[in-house]
């Protein structure tokens, strides 16, 4: 690291930190260093790490862009959620602590807006829906970790730590002002191919299966009510748009007071994102050329509306007889 690039983390953690706490304690907890080697990196003997820039920027709430760009102004950095060396189950309940993080900054905001292209769903999205939360979590796991091929569905424990997590994400989420989503017709039908999937495969079995289709048309009920009234059960404004053509990636632009942020989601576990207003800008240029295909169908479009929850059910319906892999 440069010895600018130092002095620039060194300017942003004093200038953001909490008044009630010493530079050098925070250091000490956050790094988990000794009293002698936050005092050396104070003074700018030591430089940081990017794993400790990565580690203070999630505890201040900083983006790297915020660094990287001050030293470099034609450099962009992404920020990640945890490290490869860490177990996926730590990085992912590292995320969730994160995203509880990114939904009060919203709260906090006077004007927040949040924008999705989704050709998936989110375990964020299914924090209030148990089985449809454990199939996703499940999914996330058999991929990502070292488990047997034969992992069953069965078998997955949801950690006390991940559900506190949702529990107050689940309280976080009803302050949400305004909200955004652009789908395809191929929402649902994702989801229930990965279902089949292991279904066919001997690892979900037909209850469980069974369990996962109740719950999937809980969830359709549910957005089907949001699309009428335009707002959900918690008061948020949601805009739904309809695209013509397949999203093709999932993604979230969110705006808050003078700041923007761009998430990538390359696996439902966590995304890469960043605060690069070039970047972001992209995005959101990228997002209004997309709405050019899309039809709103929040309070709008009866008949786009009905097209798409019924077929929505019928892939539902079908997800033991009609397998589509």
């Amino acid at each position: 690291m440069t010895m600018n690039l130092n002095k620039i983390v060194l300017t942003k953690i004093l200038d953001i930190m909490p008044e009630n706490l010493k530079p050098v304690t925070l250091l000490m907890d956050v790094l988990d260093i000794g009293k002698e080697s936050a005092y050396r990196r104070l003074r700018g003997e030591k430089p940081f790490s990017m794993e400790e820039i990565y580690k203070l920027s999630l505890v201040l709430n900083f983006s790297l862009d915020e660094i990287i760009s001050n030293d470099k102004s034609d450099a962009a950095a992404f920020n990640h959620i945890g490290t490869i060396r860490q177990n996926p189950s730590k990085n992912l309940l590292e995320f969730f602590r994160y995203y509880e993080s990114y939904l009060q900054r919203l709260i906090d905001s006077e004007n927040s807006e949040i924008t999705c292209t989704l050709n998936h769903f989110l375990h964020t999205m299914f924090i209030n829906y148990e089985h449809l939360f454990k199939f996703i979590y499940y999914r996330w796991m058999h991929q990502m970790t070292d488990v047997p091929l034969n992992y069953l569905y069965s078998e997955v424990v949801i950690s006390k730590e991940i559900k506190e997590s949702c529990e107050r994400m689940s309280f976080l989420n009803t302050k949400i002002r305004k909200l955004s989503l652009i789908v395809d017709n191929n929402l649902f039908l994702n989801l229930i191919k990965e279902m089949q999937y292991f279904y066919v495969r001997g690892l979900l079995n037909e209850i469980e299966l069974d369990t996962l289709k109740v719950e999937l048309h809980k969830y359709l009920d549910d957005i089907e009510t949001t699309i009428n009234k335009g707002i959900n059960t918690t008061g948020t404004q949601i805009e739904i748009y309809l695209s013509v053509l397949y999203i093709n990636s999932t993604t979230t632009y969110t705006t808050w007071d003078d700041s923007s942020e761009s998430a990538f989601w390359h696996h439902y576990g966590y995304p890469i994102y960043t605060r690069n207003k070039e970047i972001t800008a992209r995005h959101k240029l990228w997002i209004d050329s997309l709405k050019k295909y899309c039809t709103v169908i929040s309070q709008s479009n009866e008949l786009l509306q009905a097209e798409f929850l019924n077929k929505q059910r019928e892939y539902i319906d079908n997800i033991a007889v009609n397998i589509l892999l």
